[in-house]
């Protein structure tokens, strides 16, 4: 819930990229925590082995769900959430190797699987501390969900780390969406900002409202790549299931020195009926 490489900032945005980014927001919407999915299959057994960060009551879980939804956690952890990315991987191998299984990989939808170990000791620390944030809150929250992108460089050169974490109200339906910015050295690391409800920050387009926004990619110098999905103004929504309306789009988002967020680019966005827009 896969390309890590799009490029989006065109004049408008193909049918092609639509449908990448419309299967993409569903895949998440629907299921935010998957980091690592095989889906393995001997004749009429079918079964999935997932990496799911954040687990139910771990920070990390490796699960083997059956074709009648039968779960069964098989390892876990609480520090490195690596031993379940290693840990999954062994168990669809063995599946293979031992067990005639033939298992695909799923994309990668969340872009924890593309993150050197640096990165991913990274994200398992803020991942960890908005975990326990969320425990001890007057209003407690959950973390359902990840979305990282990282800029390509190598493990000790300095580089930006961005992490989007999907959260939820305990005791009500409400959710929300908290965004760090981070620069890492390669030595320590600074979050540079938290930015609530990303979505908030990408321009609008008169007549349509955005309904979700997600970070794709990041630049070395902060510059964001956010896919949106937009709602006609008026039109019922769920964010559960993605957009009934099918509009998708784009906008290269950075922070200033104060920490805001402003836009490097046009927001530009295309519906299913081909229509395309450009908000800015």
């Amino acid at each position: 819930m896969k390309n890590n490489n799009l490029s989006f900032i065109k004049k408008r945005i193909s049918a092609s990229v639509y449908l990448f980014a419309s299967s993409l927001l569903a895949m998440l919407l629907v299921h935010p925590s998957y980091a690592l999915e095989f889906e393995c299959n001997n004749g009429n057994d079918k079964r999935f082995i997932r990496l799911e960060l954040p687990g139910l009551t771990h920070l990390c879980e490796v699960s083997v769900t059956k074709a009648n939804n039968a779960r069964d956690v098989k390892w876990y952890a609480n520090h490195d959430t690596l031993f379940c990315s290693e840990k999954a991987q062994e168990l669809a191998n063995k599946y293979q190797q031992q067990w005639g299984f033939q298992c695909e990989q799923w994309p990668d939808h969340d872009g924890v699987d593309q993150l050197n170990p640096r990165q991913r000791t990274i994200l398992d620390a803020e991942l960890k501390f908005l975990i326990e944030l969320g425990k001890n809150q007057d209003t407690p929250f959950l973390v359902e969900g990840v979305k990282v992108a990282a800029s390509p460089t190598a493990a000790d050169e300095s580089n930006m780390l961005v992490t989007q974490f999907f959260l939820s109200d305990v005791n009500s339906d409400n959710t929300r969406d908290v965004t760090h910015i981070i620069r890492d050295d390669g030595v320590s690391w600074n979050t540079l900002t938290k930015i609530e409800n990303l979505a908030s920050y990408v321009d609008s387009n008169e007549g349509y409202i955005v309904n979700s926004a997600l970070i794709s990619t990041v630049t070395d110098n902060g510059a964001m790549e956010v896919i949106t999905v937009l709602d006609a103004a008026g039109a019922a929504t769920d964010n559960k299931i993605g957009n009934k309306n099918g509009c998708y789009g784009n906008q290269m988002l950075t922070a200033d020195n104060t920490g805001k967020l402003i836009p490097r680019s046009p927001h530009r966005f295309i519906c299913a009926d081909k229509t395309s827009g450009d908000a800015g």
